[in-house]
């Protein structure tokens, strides 16, 4: 993958404009602070600087928290003042960000990818996506997940005990986005910890997301020969309803998004929902009483522990005076980060009750963005059907979970992701445990169902359309 230069640029923009002020002192945000217990942080952030946190990054980059509810609804509402475009970040454009930035992958500008563009160019790939989304069908994509999660569930359920992360909340949504976008299941041998390794934004994050790019690279060149029944097929085939096909390297990077998004968000929205179950008594109580479905406590987890902490890259095309969005002044090409967490903390936003209230009908938090580019309602219906349908399967045949011991649960993550790397658990095995010889299904084997996501009419559609 090839990232902007690093160097002084003159493009025919307007001048750059200062750096940030030297006198604002800034708060390190950093990998390790994601990791820990985070209590009241956003809180003690809220009542030092308001709603805009000025922040230093990883690497001594400058940016800026939004912590706030309606600041982030604004920044994500106006595409007028702020874009996603990282063109327009001075930080980038005066090459005072190293070239090997852990986070670069997440923010640096793709041609052709959805997620850096705005108005008529963004509206037309979210479309396209959008209307391969809506061919899911939603009663098929429950069956694969539950036979899925059958097959994993086999692996270990006879032995009563468990990583919910490695031997169940990782590989599930990867084997189902997998199918969904027309990857070979074997491929997610490669794939999942590339992924992993690009949300960390680790040292590996750049040669991870080069991983990712090719094997989607290969995919795209062979459903553009032959389409199958996946989403990269319909992208490349599907019905056009205004502009031009896509080319291969919009194809990919929406491929890239979906892939992304479905198996890193889902993953830790799985594992976070499960530790709440496990160690949170107040809404296990709540659930095993009928006071609370699963459908509620997800979103719950959402609200108070989302996978997804922070979201790199929002740039103001103008300058911002004090009292803008808080009480610093910012200028305009700054880096702004979307701090989800913490404005789902908002009292703005909650209605001054604390953060850890529960509020299981409120659906107020921003896992799914807000604004032109929030998650498009197909792609939300399909992580709600991948988690729901993981939970209510590991709660049948798993029963009463328990932690292994003290030292059973150990987090992960990064500025941008705050999730479970490993929680060992115990349980009573439930329905048909699997017999202890029986070896399982290694991620590859989930090939052998017959299940799809997609109708069987697509693929008739799509081929008659290629012949042409």
């Amino acid at each position: 993958m090839t990232y902007p230069p690093h160097a002084r640029q003159n493009d025919g923009a307007a001048p750059l404009p200062p750096p940030h002020p030297a006198h604002i002192e800034r708060v390190r945000l950093t990998s390790d602070d994601m990791v820990e217990e985070l209590g009241d942080l956003y809180g003690k952030w809220r009542a030092e600087h308001g709603p805009v946190v000025p922040v230093e990054l990883d690497g001594g980059v400058p940016a800026w928290l939004l912590i706030g509810h309606r600041a982030i609804q604004d920044v994500c509402r106006s595409e007028a003042t702020f874009t996603s475009d990282s063109r327009h970040w001075h930080e980038l454009r005066e090459g005072r960000v190293p070239a090997n930035w852990p986070l670069l992958p997440q923010i640096a500008f793709q041609e052709g990818n959805a997620r850096f563009l705005s108005g008529g160019p963004h509206r037309r790939l979210r479309g396209l996506l959008t209307s391969g989304l809506n061919q899911v069908d939603p009663a098929g994509t429950r069956r694969f997940v539950e036979w899925v999660a059958d097959r994993l569930i086999d692996r270990f359920a006879y032995a009563g005990r468990a990583d919910i992360v490695a031997d169940y909340a990782a590989p599930l949504p990867l084997l189902i986005m997998l199918r969904l976008v027309g990857l070979p299941h074997e491929a997610g041998e490669n794939l999942l910890p590339a992924i992993f390794r690009l949300l960390e934004g680790g040292a590996e994050a750049q040669p991870a997301n080069e991983k990712i790019n090719a094997m989607l690279d290969q995919l795209v060149a062979a459903r553009r020969e032959q389409p199958e029944r996946d989403l990269v097929s319909w992208l490349i085939h599907g019905p056009l309803e205004a502009g031009p096909p896509l080319n291969d390297v919009e194809v990919r990077n929406l491929a890239w998004l979906t892939v992304m998004a479905g198996a890193g968000g889902t993953t830790g929205w799985i594992s976070n929902v499960m530790e709440q179950f496990v160690r949170g008594q107040d809404l296990h109580s709540l659930y095993l009483s009928g006071r609370a479905s699963i459908a509620e406590i997800m979103n719950e987890t959402h609200r108070t522990n989302p996978a997804v902490q922070n979201v790199m890259g929002r740039f103001p095309l103008r300058d911002l005076s004090a009292g803008e969005m808080g009480k610093y002044p910012i200028p305009r090409g700054a880096l702004l980060v979307l701090g989800l967490a913490g404005a789902n903390a908002d009292p703005e936003a909650t209605g001054g009750d604390a953060a850890g209230a529960h509020h299981l009908s409120n659906e107020y938090h921003f896992a799914f963005g807000a604004g032109p580019h929030e998650c498009p309602s197909a792609a939300q219906r399909l992580a709600h059907i991948i988690t729901q349908s993981a939970i209510e399967r590991f709660l049948v045949r798993s029963r009463g979970p328990k932690l292994e011991d003290a030292d059973a649960v150990r987090w992960g993550g990064s500025v941008i992701v705050r999730q479970l790397q490993s929680m060992r658990v115990t349980f009573t095995p439930g329905e048909a445990a699997a017999r202890p010889d029986a070896a399982g299904p290694a991620l590859g084997e989930a090939s052998r169902s017959a299940h799809s996501l997609f109708p069987p009419r697509m693929r008739t559609l799509l081929t008659a359309r290629a012949d042409h």
